[in-house]
């Protein structure tokens, strides 16, 4: 409808009683308007031949006013949800007070609690869905909404939304006819994520086994529909492997083989003849690294390859922004600061809230480079030179401030919390960043509180 939120935000209240009026009278009769029910599609291209539909990924664009429609519909599900625990804990795909660091915490922690026994491993089965979000039958959505107790008048909401959906794809030659959508979540609305991870919801228990992490066994770790199977022996992950592929095909959900790997978390040595696993008889790929929400993982928790994409993307934004801002003569100091600060660091130092504990090297190279060419000055400027001239610190204590900060905030999180479950494991074990911080408040004589441990 090209109407902008802020035309509602700012609306007379005359206006906004008069569309809660409609909004009501929508919800008790069970219909709505079809423009609520249609979408346009714009295709952005990714990469590759711009003559291949797949190189292209779709953005749906939904009225506005169909769009705060589904954000009522959102509060009063998730109200529901939460008020009844009705989500697995292992499921952090956008929900209120969780995030996807949560889930890069508990694997890593997972890895480092692994290593820390003699001759184990973990095995993590990565699974890549085709088009998770489009396959979902909506008659078996609305079946699993009925059977964890949403109210019919809310579930006769959403199927009023869904019964009509129509979509048409806007392009540079205008806008195609259009055409039925009767599969899957609806494309950029609000309530998609939330009935993608309540379709997908019913899978953690079905699952065997788990990865014993403190007072809890962890089998499965859920971001939307990014899932990692996790199993501490081979036989274990294929069994699982084997559950999985006979929940898709009840669902209607597939897999991207060509993408789905399996990461073997270790300390050494070569792989087993028996560790290999297949998945609707094709071998499944086994990787040395994997890219899993933003963070590349090596099978020996080596951050090597993951600082050297980051940097590569963080230098980038160095060079964009040289011209217009950082090599001007007349912009401050401190200006240049803030957008090395805010357009490459923040690149470089993705997910530090759960690796910052350590310094890397790589990372204090990369802020030397930028130094360096800021100033103009030799590579063969002493290290200890730029610290003192430039009054910029060391990116090691920047991400130690994000890693501390971020895990005193689990440490207050309740008690059945799965990344507070996972610190005390942590702690208890004096491990990955608990035994890092004692290492350096032992090296710098600071005392250091050990009611930490004890909370």
């Amino acid at each position: 409808d090209r109407v902008s939120y802020e035309f509602y935000k700012y609306a007379p209240t005359s206006f906004l009683h008069k569309l809660l009026s409609l909004y009501n009278y929508i919800f008790e009769s069970g219909t709505v308007p079809l423009t609520f029910s249609r979408s346009l599609i714009v295709p952005l291209h990714k990469s590759g031949d711009v003559n291949r539909v797949c190189n292209y990924r779709g953005i749906s664009c939904i009225d506005s006013m169909a769009n705060i429609f589904s954000s009522l519909l959102l509060r009063r599900i998730e109200s529901f949800v939460k008020d009844n625990d009705l989500l697995s804990e292992c499921q952090a795909g956008f929900r209120r007070g969780y995030s996807s660091l949560d889930n890069l915490f508990i694997l890593i922690s997972a890895v480092n609690i692994t290593f820390a026994q003699p001759r184990k491993k973990l095995y993590c089965f990565f699974v890549d869905f085709r088009a998770a979000f489009d396959s979902v039958h909506r008659s078996s959505l609305f079946l699993k909404l009925f059977n964890i107790g949403i109210s019919s008048k809310l579930i006769s909401a959403l199927q009023a939304l869904y019964s009509r959906s129509e979509s048409a794809v806007r392009s540079k030659d205008g806008l195609s006819e259009f055409f039925s959508v009767g599969t899957g979540v609806r494309q950029g609305c609000v309530l998609s994520p939330l009935l993608f991870s309540i379709f997908l919801d019913d899978l953690p228990p079905v699952l065997e086994g788990g990865v014993r992490l403190g007072t809890t066994k962890v089998k499965v770790l859920l971001y939307a529909d990014d899932v990692v199977l996790m199993a501490d022996n081979p036989l274990l992950l294929q069994r699982n492997i084997n559950i999985l592929e006979t929940y898709c095909k009840q669902w209607n959900l597939h897999i991207n083989l060509s993408k789905s790997k399996i990461l073997v978390f270790r300390r050494g040595g070569r792989l087993g003849s028996r560790e290999c696993w297949r998945y609707g008889g094709q071998k499944i790929e086994i990787v040395k690294t994997y890219n899993y929400l933003g963070i590349t993982l090596s099978s020996r928790l080596s951050f090597y390859e993951h600082f050297k994409r980051k940097i590569s993307v963080a230098k980038l934004g160095i060079n964009t922004t040289w011209a217009n801002v950082i090599s001007v003569n007349d912009a401050p100091l401190r200006v240049k600061y803030q957008i090395y600060k805010t357009v490459s660091r923040a690149v470089a130092c993705y997910g530090a809230q759960v690796w910052g504990h350590e310094q890397y090297e790589l990372l204090e190279k990369f802020q030397r480079y930028f130094l360096k060419k800021l100033f103009s000055l030799p590579a063969c400027t002493p290290n200890y030179m730029l610290h003192i001239e430039t009054s910029l610190d060391p990116v090691f204590l920047f991400t130690l401030k994000l890693n501390i900060g971020y895990c005193l905030n689990l440490l207050e999180l309740p008690d059945y919390r799965l990344p507070k479950i996972v610190a005390m494991e942590v702690i208890r074990r004096k491990l990955s960043w608990f035994s890092s911080w004692i290492s350096l408040s032992q090296l710098h004589g600071v005392h250091f509180d050990s009611s930490i441990q004890d909370k």
